[in-house]
């Protein structure tokens, strides 16, 4: 018998082991792909559909295809301060990210590399800091703050500083334990080749290992730029009127209803317009994460 012959039996008896046809097997998945995706997208489907929908319909009638359409939801939004709001939510979020991030990550090297004492117990406590509920700072924050313009007359009430001293302090421990997981994955031999070269220890790590981590500072980015841009118990303790300072979330929340008819379209408008800025930061970050991923390793 050939070589042939014998060859055929064994794949007709694998193809009746994997039950059906490679074909079949990836409709299914991009079937299972199609379904999740959906899944996923419809929450925003339904977000930007409402948006556009004008009159009692938003309300009454659940057909998010149905009419009338049109762009005055975003008009009256934009028509009521919404620049502002959105102005006052990026410029909290990124200065803390741009606190949070660098300092996390010092942080998280130091936890990773140096012989430290107690670094799981550190490493736990900083992981249990995350569990910390917001509203337990509410009022002791808002006592500080009083106090703080009694006797100094530093006023961080109806202000940036107010926000971004609570988020910095609610998202740093979540960043830090991602820096810290990322740092001790990347092998130690390339940052004792960079100090073999000349390089300093801080050079090693700004230069070699910062690089390496960008998948963790990108997903610490992301986090922390979320939460500052979504949170609202303390921007709406500490900034709940002033435009000049008031977030998109407290914006939303307060939003002026005309006599009794809720304004689903406006907060709908206002929910997508928030949304732009956040995923275009999310696929510029996403960009870096995947150069992260595929460049840099040791070489055998």
């Amino acid at each position: 018998m050939s070589a042939e012959q014998t060859r055929k039996p064994v794949r007709t008896a694998s193809r009746s082991r994997r039950g059906m046809p490679p074909a079949a097997t990836n409709a299914l998945k991009l079937l299972g792909l199609l379904v999740v995706l959906l899944w996923c997208l419809f929450p925003f489907l339904w977000m930007a559909m409402t948006s556009l929908r004008t009159g009692s319909a938003a309300l009454t009638d659940p057909n998010i295809f149905q009419g009338p359409f049109s762009f005055g939801n975003y008009e009256e939004v934009l028509g009521q301060g919404f620049h502002f709001a959105l102005r006052n939510s990026l410029i909290v979020a990124a200065t803390t990210t741009l606190i949070c991030i660098p300092v996390a990550s010092l942080a998280g090297y130091a936890l990773a590399r140096l012989p430290l004492a107690g670094k799981f117990a550190l490493l736990a406590a900083t992981l249990v800091a995350t569990l910390f509920p917001p509203v337990a700072l509410v009022n002791p924050l808002y006592q500080m703050y009083m106090r703080l313009n009694e006797w100094t007359g530093i006023n961080l009430l109806n202000s940036y500083t107010g926000m971004v001293v609570p988020y910095v302090a609610l998202t740093l421990p979540l960043s830090i334990f991602i820096l810290a997981t990322f740092f001790s994955g990347i092998p130690k031999e390339i940052e004792e080749s960079a100090k073999v070269d000349g390089a300093t220890p801080f050079q090693a790590f700004l230069k070699v290992v910062a690089p390496l981590a960008a998948p963790g500072v990108g997903a610490a980015s992301i986090l922390t730029f979320v939460y500052a841009t979504n949170e609202f118990l303390l921007a709406f303790s500490f900034a709940p009127r002033d435009l000049n300072v008031q977030t998109v979330p407290v914006f939303v929340g307060t939003f002026e209803r005309v006599g009794y008819e809720n304004p689903i379209g406006q907060i709908m408008a206002a929910s997508v317009l928030v949304s732009l800025p956040l995923i275009v930061f999310a696929l510029i970050l996403q960009r870096r994460i995947v150069a992260g991923l595929t460049s840099g390793a040791v070489k055998g």
